[in-house]
């Protein structure tokens, strides 16, 4: 049995899993951002609960929005401020006295399609987010990728699409991170949103231009089109760099297959490599690859957690 947490600036969401993974709970809890004491508290009370229910103390394991400090273990971005500059796993792990350790959500769901999702035979996995904005995790033998900085498979940020924008006609627009041009302004749900109230003058939701997509609106069209191009440019990159044997796409845009399968075939046509068959694929645990992989952060702990440089997760071979 597993406990795991998939943390998020709205939403705690906690699972107890079996050893087969089967859900054996599931539950959703406000978010309690800005007080340090209010989070602890609503951790170890659903732990409690838990606790009491299947008479068991499994390690934990957690999935957040946010990156670690590979040294300290430090919280050093996420949507949480309570967290911010906290060694979230050490601190927890002393509070509630049992093991826990924590990666960032994209890490998780990526690890979660490597071992038993869409990629779970591949060897060189690199996950994408289309959520609200872009995010993306590399899991290579097994292993977490990753350096000095505790930042990795970020590939939002630090880009430019102000080219690709100034064509279509769309004015750029700052990015959270501070810069402007970054592809995570433009790659998620609220970018299509940007492009498509740029294009008609109409701000509409991601659902309502994806519904207006499949009837044929031009308008709409167009946005998804200029989308996907954006999108897949950058992603060709990746893929140039990375090699991946398989892209997982999670977050709510891996529910529109026929955006994702556009993105794969753009992808497809500008990569230098040849790659003959579907390389972008909506997640097998789209909805809920963090908390799964979260649960799988411990099938072998020797490594894990948030360590410089590379990590052992313990894939079955």
């Amino acid at each position: 049995m597993q406990y795991a947490f998939d943390i998020g600036g709205s939403k705690i969401e906690f699972g107890v899993f079996s050893d087969a993974g089967e859900v054996l709970l599931h539950s959703k809890t406000p978010t309690p951002r800005d007080n340090l004491d209010a989070f602890v508290a609503t951790i170890r009370d659903v732990i409690g609960e838990a606790d009491q229910e299947f008479g068991a103390r499994p390690d934990i394991g957690i999935s957040f929005a946010g990156g670690l400090d590979p040294q300290s273990g430090a919280v050093i971005s996420a949507n949480i401020p309570a967290i911010k500059g906290w060694s979230l796993a050490s601190e927890l792990s002393s509070i509630l006295g049992r093991n826990v350790l924590v990666e960032n959500d994209a890490d998780c769901f990526a690890l979660a399609e490597a071992i038993s999702g869409v990629a779970k035979n591949a060897r060189t996995v690199f996950a994408i987010i289309l959520g609200t904005g872009v995010g993306g995790g590399i899991v290579v033998d097994g292993r977490f990728i990753g350096g000095g900085s505790g930042i990795r498979g970020e590939w939002g940020h630090g880009n430019d699409v102000t080219g690709t924008l100034i064509r279509n006609g769309l004015a750029p627009v700052p990015c959270g991170c501070g810069q402007t041009g970054c592809l995570d302004a433009w790659g998620g749900a609220r970018g299509l949103e940007h492009i498509h109230t740029q294009i008609s003058g109409n701000p509409i939701s991601s659902f309502e231009i994806t519904d207006a997509w499949r009837a044929a609106d031009v308008q709409a069209t167009r946005a998804v089109e200029i989308y996907c191009e954006l999108v897949a440019r950058e992603l060709a990159l990746m893929v140039n760099v990375i090699d991946p044997d398989c892209i997982p796409v999670g977050g709510g845009m891996a529910s529109e297959k026929g955006i994702v399968a556009q993105i794969d075939a753009l992808v497809r046509e500008c990569a230098l490599g040849r790659y003959d068959n579907p390389l972008i694929i909506p997640g097998a645990f789209a909805s809920d690859g963090g908390l799964r992989g979260a649960a799988m952060l411990h099938l072998d702990a020797k490594g894990a957690g948030s360590d410089k440089g590379s990590r052992p997760i313990g894939i079955p071979r």
